[in-house]
């Protein structure tokens, strides 16, 4: 597919021009890579995606450059690349910069209805949340209205393997999608509860799959539960997790099968605003 870069040329001529104003010494002090890289990321954000070709044509700069540059960002999360078309786009990195991204992110943007649903119907916080570097990003927290409540704030990470969001990705996972995580972030305890046994992990993450939700019981903070469900896009991978955590007595055992049936739905609904046709 041609990619119309008038609009971004012209945007680089102007700048170009006003760097030339202020004088060559600014020209000294500039990092091509570091300057090239920024272009990039300025391409994606207009464009949306693009493939290494229409960035190299873009970027007007060898194809090998390019690739470094992009593999340089890609591996610091800030751009992705689509395994599915080959296209590169933002990564989730940029959420943790500027609040400004997260209002234009299509996961979040998805999910916040159905999240405002579920606050008012329980009163406990909601969480979005993605992976990011073998952890749980949050992308989006509705906190709760309870005088004792579970929250923790956007852009802040926890582990994947001691929460209810990162069991539920991981998941729908490849299983050595999963084993890659569990080297990089192993399984360190936070808790008496937290699992700490790859197998037993594993065996916690087969009934995930088979019941549609997973439950953090108190496994990262003691006296604290959390139930989430996972998020499918339209390609049918996990894009991300929807749950809901407050203190131990609001999660007690009689009312899972309830919240866990809500959260289920309320992720169907999000996986569906995504593109994905869920047969559940």
């Amino acid at each position: 597919m041609a990619v119309n870069s008038s609009s971004y040329l012209n945007k680089r001529r102007s700048s170009e021009i006003m760097s030339k104003d202020t004088g060559e010494k600014q020209e000294r002090y500039t990092i091509q890579s570091i300057d090239k890289a920024l272009d990039l990321i300025e391409l994606l954000a207009e464009h949306g995606s693009l493939n290494l070709l229409e960035l190299t044509d873009l970027l007007d700069q060898p194809k090998s450059s390019t690739y470094r540059i992009v593999l340089t960002l890609e591996n610091r999360g800030f751009i992705s690349r689509d395994d599915e078309n080959g296209k590169y786009c933002l990564g989730y990195k940029q959420l943790m910069l500027t609040r400004g991204m997260l209002e234009r992110n299509t996961l979040r943007s998805a999910a916040l209805h159905e999240m405002k649903k579920l606050s008012e119907m329980y009163g406990d916080t909601i969480n979005l949340g993605v992976l990011l570097e073998g952890e749980v990003l949050y992308v989006e927290i509705l906190e709760s209205t309870q005088p004792l409540r579970m929250t923790d704030t956007v852009g802040s990470k926890s582990p994947f393997h001691a929460t209810a969001m990162g069991k539920a990705m991981a998941a729908f996972l490849p299983e050595e999608k999963v084993k890659e995580l569990i080297t990089l972030q192993g399984l360190p305890a936070l808790t008496k509860n937290t699992i700490v046994s790859e197998a037993q992990f594993q065996l916690k993450l087969q009934q995930v799959r088979e019941q549609g939700f997973a439950l953090d019981d108190q496994e990262i903070v003691e006296g604290a539960r959390c139930l989430a469900a996972p998020i499918f896009n339209m390609y049918g991978n996990v894009e991300g997790a929807v749950s809901m955590s407050g203190a131990m007595h609001r999660f007690a055992d009689e009312v899972i099968p309830e919240m866990a049936e809500s959260i289920k739905a309320a992720a169907n609904r999000i996986s569906r605003k995504l593109g994905y046709e869920t047969l559940h």
